[in-house]
Order: C-alpha cells, then sequence, then structure tokens
C-alpha cells in the first residue's frame, strides 16, 4: 500500500489509481564524501567533484555532486516510492536542471506531482503519465528539477 494525500492505494497501482494534480513526497538519501566521489570517478571526472580543495579553489564552499547523480539518486528514490505502479517503461526524462549544489552531509529528498495522463492509443492496455519532479536538500532547498514520463498499465 501507498499514500497520496491521504488517500491509501492498493498493493498494485494501476494507470487508473493515478490523477492529474495528486502529489507525492519521498525520500531521504544521504550524501556521503566517499559515494559522491566513487560516482564522479566512474562517470563524472571533474575536479570538483573529485577532491575538496579543488572545489573550495573553484568557489563551491566544498566538494559537490556530479548533477548526473543527484538525477539518479531521484530515480532510486522514485522507484522506492512506488514500488506496487505497474510501469512499463519511461520513454526519458525532460528539462533537467541543477539549481544548487549538492554537498557531503546533504539529505535528498523529493516531491512529484502528476501533470498531464492520457491512454495510449499505439499501446492498448496502457497509459501515458508524464510527472514534474523536484529534487531537494534538508527537504526545503529544490536543489534539482526534472519531468519524466511512465507507461503503465491499465487496470485488466
Amino acid at each position: 500500500m501507498f499514500q497520496s494525500d491521504g488517500n491509501t492505494y492498493p498493493e498494485l497501482v494501476w494507470f487508473e489509481d493515478f490523477a492529474v494534480g495528486q502529489r507525492f513526497n519521498y525520500g531521504a538519501w544521504h550524501m556521503t564524501k566517499s559515494e559522491m566521489i566513487d560516482f564522479a570517478t566512474l562517470y563524472d571526472p571533474e575536479p570538483f567533484h573529485l577532491d575538496e580543495a579543488a572545489a573550495i579553489a573553484q568557489g563551491w564552499g566544498g566538494l559537490i555532486a556530479s548533477g548526473p547523480q543527484v538525477a539518479s539518486i531521484w530515480r532510486r528514490l522514485s522507484k522506492e516510492a512506488f514500488p506496487n505502479a505497474q510501469s512499463v517503461i519511461s520513454p526519458g526524462w525532460e528539462n533537467i536542471r541543477w539549481m544548487k549544489p549538492v554537498f557531503a552531509g546533504d539529505s535528498l529528498y523529493a516531491r512529484t506531482e502528476i501533470g498531464d495522463m492520457r491512454r495510449l492509443e499505439s499501446r492498448p492496455g496502457e497509459g501515458m503519465i508524464k510527472l514534474q519532479n523536484t529534487i531537494y536538500r534538508q527537504e526545503e532547498d529544490v536543489v534539482s528539477t526534472l519531468s519524466s514520463t511512465w507507461f503503465v498499465r491499465c487496470h485488466p
């Protein structure tokens, strides 16, 4: 079961269980210096992601997380928030913005609002849900936003 705006949903969540304007708050991911450096070493080896002294020298005030890492953490949090959604696939993310840096010690949270939804003529038995996602640190500071889309099965 999951809850949104005080409503409780069944164990399996179908396209029809969602509604435009519905909001979900979720998450709690604690950023660690070692995870930030490990991610950056593999995928985004900029000095301000790898070395605290370099980040400070560039005016960041400390080591900062890679934007793609922040987006990946949002994805993990969203999967944990909707474990029973009968999603099929996501055709993509759009409009990714990194507005503020994320530092070691920050905790990330997310809010998702359903912006649009419709049944898919090209994929009978599925619907498309467009989501507006906001990622926060310490539940108040917006650090990133992105739009995402889900294809979700309709109730049989």
